[in-house]
């Protein structure tokens, strides 16, 4: 069994030392042969990283000898005519003798094998252009001018280039260069073409001057350089006849032209005659009027003969000097005939053909030949005469001059025809009375006096319009009946149509030919135009009395008829007895045949022509109804330019009373009625 320690006992420390780590590491110490060895594999598999990565790329170089540099970017290895090369970005740089340098970036791609194209451009040249022989021409290059010979043109492009000269009294020559470039010098020669031709020539006589286009080259005989082309050829010598020539010159064709023989030059013969203008002929030969100029052959007689109509011929012989000037004056005598003028009323003034004669009742002798004689005096249309007096056959003219009012009637057209065949007469203008007097018997207070002067000519229409001439404006109209009275026969005047169809209807009469329409829609009314036109209208109420109740003259009848009831002829369709059951009122023992309305025309016409006037149906005015009492004379009234209503006149088939009968009944209306219907008018100008 162990002791037990000595309690006593002292334990002393040992002192501590630190290992020698040098001594015990020097056994791992490296080696300079393994080291060599692991650099070696490292390279290798390095060198084995790079060609297993690197991608085969060759360069086509054009120039083929031009040199190539790899100037920045990742390592690159040569092998043979291609380079290994990793994926990524390059800067080359390619050089050639006479080539401009090439600094590209490329890149290189994940591709095995891949190929690029660099191509260098060549350094401009430089071309010599010389001409035989040597001449200061124009050089042209490419069509642009770029000196005169003899010239070096510097920095031209490598390529093919088009090289032209324009060399004064010579051919243009051009032809193809092809510029090899690099800096190098080429040499052109230009051999110049003539282009020219000789042309020789002599005259009889000689010493006469040759002049080519004008301008004076040499004398006969004579060898000209003349450009190619076409040439005037003039020779001229004093004393004699220019002679000339077109010459066609085919550069390098010479040419001989045969001897020219020059003619005498003409003498000059100037002809005048009293009077002029006579024609001039020459050995039957026609050469003119004088006054004349005339060249004519020297040393031969020339036999002249100078003529004009309503004059004696005259005839000369003549003989000239060679380039002399000569002069000759003849005074024709005239052939007269005898023109008699009776003219009336006395004191107009006569002019021949423009000339003023003495008096118009003359015995004028004049040449045989035509003459316009005009006849004028103040307040009276003049007259023309157009007259060729004979030699021994006295003509008689017996004129009466119309007044201006009776020269524009008499060119007025007595008639008028619309597009669709209605018919208008004439109605000249005249003053007249309107309206009753206030102890007229069944006068009414709208038949107010007034005093009218109607000034412009105007056209009515001859009858009124028909069912079928509206029907042509608007095919769905019918007239219809009143009673047991049909109203639509196409030869009865149409009926049931308010103002303002009858308007449209005008209107559109007017476009059928052209006219200008008389009415125009103005806030929703009918307005007639102002001025008032020429196109189709309705009469105005003024028109419409004149041409009716003053037909026969200045005295009107206070019926169609007379101034006593009843008719005493069967002149018109009122209401007769056959009537009696339609309407309220007949005329006892009138009987016309017609219960309802009758055929246009039926009746006889008035003393103007125009038929209806009276009877039938009442009819359709321009003018807006109105009761006003004028106070001075209305000339060419037209009613008031607005209203509600319009004015109705005329009396119709269904009329039998005394008031309704008579010429100054007025009726007004808004709406159709079966006894309204209407007519045409329209001025003349």
């Amino acid at each position: 069994m162990p002791s037990s320690p000595d309690p006593n006992q002292i334990i002393e420390a040992t002192p501590f030392s630190r290992a020698d780590v040098t001594a015990s590491r020097r056994g791992l110490g490296l080696k300079p042969i393994p080291i060599t060895i692991l650099s070696l594999l490292v390279a290798l598999a390095l060198i084995a990283l790079f060609v297993f990565s690197a991608r085969a790329v060759r360069f086509d170089l054009s120039p083929m000898d031009a040199s190539l540099e790899v100037t920045d970017g990742l390592f690159t290895y040569r092998l043979g005519e291609r380079y290994l090369m990793l994926t990524g970005d390059y800067t080359l740089t390619v050089t050639a003798d006479g080539y401009i340098p090439l600094n590209p970036k490329i890149q290189v791609g994940e591709q095995a094998d891949q190929t690029i194209r660099l191509e260098l451009t060549k350094l401009p040249g430089t071309l010599v252009v010389s001409t035989l022989p040597e001449t200061q021409s124009p050089v042209f290059l490419d069509q642009t001018p770029v000196g005169i010979t003899p010239l070096a043109v510097n920095d031209v492009q490598a390529g093919s280039h088009n090289v032209s000269v324009r060399a004064e009294r010579f051919l243009p020559f051009s032809t193809t260069v092809e510029i090899e470039g690099r800096g190098r010098s080429q040499n052109l020669l230009v051999k110049l073409v003539p282009a020219w031709a000789l042309v020789s020539l002599s005259s009889q006589p000689t010493a006469a001057t040759v002049s080519i286009d004008g301008v004076a080259l040499a004398a006969t005989p004579a060898r000209i350089e003349v450009m190619q082309g076409q040439h005037q050829l003039v020779v001229t010598k004093p004393g004699f006849k220019p002679w000339q020539t077109e010459v066609n010159i085919t550069a390098q064709q010479d040419q001989i032209l045969p001897e020219i023989t020059l003619i005498a030059q003409d003498g000059q013969l100037s002809i005048q005659s009293t009077p002029s203008a006579a024609s001039v002929t020459i050995a039957d030969e026609y050469r003119g009027q004088t006054p004349l100029e005339l060249g004519l052959a020297p040393g031969k007689t020339h036999r002249l003969r100078l003529t004009k109509p309503g004059y004696e011929t005259t005839e000369r012989s003549v003989v000239i000097e060679a380039a002399s000037d000569a002069q000759l004056n003849l005074t024709l005598q005239p052939v007269l005939g005898i023109v008699n003028l009776q003219v009336t009323p006395a004191g107009a003034s006569l002019v021949v053909d423009g000339q003023a004669q003495a008096t118009a009742s003359s015995r004028l002798e004049l040449t045989a030949v035509p003459h316009i004689i005009s006849i004028e005096l103040a307040g009276y249309q003049s007259q023309q005469i157009k007259v060729t007096p004979q030699l021994g056959l006295p003509q008689q003219f017996v004129v009466e001059l119309l007044t201006e009012a009776e020269a524009k009637l008499a060119s007025i057209a007595p008639t008028t025809t619309t597009a669709i065949g209605q018919v208008l007469t004439l109605i000249q203008p005249g003053a007249f009375a309107m309206g009753a007097n206030r102890r007229e018997p069944g006068r009414r207070a709208n038949e107010i006096e007034k005093q009218v002067q109607l000034r412009r000519f105007y056209y009515l229409g001859t009858h009124e319009v028909t069912n079928a001439q509206y029907q042509q404006f608007d095919n769905l109209h019918d007239s219809g009946m009143l009673g047991r009275a049909l109203l639509t026969g196409s030869d009865r005047p149409v009926v049931n149509v308010a103002w303002e169809d009858a308007v449209a209807f005008c209107n559109w009469l007017s476009q059928q030919q052209g006219l200008a329409s008389a009415y125009e829609l103005i806030d929703n009314h009918w307005q007639a135009v102002t001025p008032m036109n020429t196109g189709y209208r309705l009469p105005t109420e003024a028109e419409w009395i004149w041409a009716s109740r003053y037909a026969a003259g200045p005295k009107p009848t206070r019926f169609p008829w007379g101034d006593a009831m009843p008719p005493v002829a069967i002149e018109a369709n009122y209401a007769d007895e056959s009537a009696k059951t339609m309407v309220a009122d007949v005329l006892t023992g009138y009987t016309d045949h017609f219960r309802g309305t009758a055929p246009v025309g039926s009746f006889p016409a008035n003393p103007a022509g125009l038929f209806d006037m009276a009877g039938n149906v009442s009819e359709w005015m321009h003018d807006y109804y109105a009761q006003n009492e004028p106070t001075a004379v209305l000339v060419d009234p037209s009613g008031p330019i607005s209203g509600e209503r319009h004015v109705i006149k005329g009396s119709n088939y269904t009329h039998g009373r005394f008031s309704e009968l008579r010429w100054t009944f007025r009726d007004f209306g808004q709406s159709p009625r079966p006894d309204v219907g209407f007519r045409i008018s329209r001025y003349v100008e």
